[in-house]
């Protein structure tokens, strides 16, 4: 299966699982929980800012941005994944424009943008394309602006392991990904500093032992279930280095 009919494939189903009152609940996971306070340390002021969110799949995250009054941008090359923000975005009364179109060629004017951010998208690129989006990345943001890319840490040990297993089993869901130490490397080719660094979401690290339960979709929902009430009671722990990695650029004129 090519990677773009891959996705198609992954934002149909979980359109599919997350409709209704209970399915928008579930969508509102410890992942999205814990880049949604990312991005409120990160974009603390957001009302009034234009931002760009690349690779934005189901745009849940950028659709508190617009709840707190940003103009929010949506780019990915899923049509399924714009159509699942577009349901989201309009359901809950907010303005958004979205833009099917690749990372690595962005559609817009230099400097376009107060901040440019993306989720769990660089990991699935190689070394010389992931240049080639943060470079992108910088382009279009102002001078003065932000850029933050989160992804999975190559240092988280629960996620290694339960991606390792479901590798060996070929059940790793989105295929080509590779866990990051640190953007160091793709920064310096980009020509760029980092601002700061770090890791986060020890608890969110649990999502992933859902490969251990195979195709068993009631155990994973199960488990799944069991994740949340943990996270929701422990919340706090999950400011700890864990799952994900937060790379910071600040953009200079």
């Amino acid at each position: 299966m090519k990677q773009d009919e891959r996705w198609d494939e992954i934002w149909s189903e979980k359109r599919r699982v997350t409709s209704g009152k209970l399915g928008t609940f579930l969508a509102k996971d410890v992942i999205h929980r814990t880049v949604t306070g990312i991005l409120r340390r990160e974009i603390p002021d957001p009302e009034g800012r234009r931002i760009l969110e690349e690779g934005s799949g189901t745009g849940m995250v950028s659709l508190g941005l617009a709840e707190r009054g940003a103009a929010v941008f949506l780019l990915d090359k899923s049509d399924e994944a714009l159509a699942f923000s577009k349901a989201r975005f309009a359901g809950a009364g907010k303005d958004h424009l979205a833009t099917q179109a690749s990372i690595l060629d962005l559609p817009f004017k230099d400097g376009s943008f107060d901040s440019v951010w993306s989720g769990g998208v660089i990991e699935h690129f190689t070394l010389e394309q992931q240049i080639r989006i943060l470079e992108e990345m910088l382009r279009v943001t102002r001078s003065g602006g932000r850029v933050v890319v989160i992804a999975p840490s190559a240092d988280a040990r629960i996620y290694g392991k339960a991606k390792a297993h479901a590798d060996r089993r070929k059940a790793w869901q989105p295929g080509y990904e590779v866990p990051i130490s640190s953007l160091g490397e793709v920064a310096k080719g980009a020509g760029v500093d980092l601002a700061r660094e770090y890791r986060v979401g020890l608890l969110a690290e649990l999502h992933f032992l859902k490969y251990y339960f195979g195709n068993s979709k009631p155990l994973r929902m199960a488990w799944a279930g069991l994740v949340e009430v943990i996270s929701r009671i422990l919340f706090p722990l999950n400011r700890l280095p864990g799952y994900l990695l937060v790379s910071v650029f600040e953009k200079r004129s």
